[in-house]
């Protein structure tokens, strides 16, 4: 019975639209996300950016880093990587790479590379072509 009532149904031809279809980028639009928690991205986002415990450099890599200090000046080109507490996660912080300018040194106090500040404590390691040149043994 059920059958016979949608039976003229059965074999009509599927409507074809008069509308012409819609382009990739606009139904893109359509679908974008939205904000439905504000922050929630940036919270993510620190969650991502790892962070590691500060490493104790051994006495021969404070005696290198030394005798670097020592032939640093005002003007000198050099690389440096230091350490950055997170404000966050305390104890834990990132390790970052400045290449430039020596602009300011004090060697009780801190580095400025270009517009950078570096605490002396917080120094790893220098590096650049004129320590190459003028390397001392400890």
């Amino acid at each position: 019975m059920l059958a016979k009532a949608y039976q003229k149904y059965l074999y009509i031809p599927r409507p074809v639209s008069k509308r012409y279809p819609m382009d990739v980028q606009h139904r893109a639009k359509q679908f974008a996300p939205f904000a439905a928690l504000r922050g929630f991205e940036e919270i993510v986002r620190k969650q991502e950016v790892l962070y590691e415990q500060r490493k104790v450099l051994s006495e021969e890599q404070k005696c290198g880093l030394d005798r670097r200090l020592q032939m640093v000046s005002v003007g000198m080109k050099i690389q440096a990587t230091y350490f950055k507490e997170s404000r966050e996660m305390k104890p834990a912080g990132q390790y970052h790479t400045i290449c430039g300018t020596v602009e300011f040194f004090d060697p009780s106090i801190h580095l400025r590379i270009d517009d950078t500040i570096i605490l002396i404590p917080d120094l790893c390691e220098l590096s650049g072509d004129i320590f190459e040149e003028l390397e001392l043994p400890c």
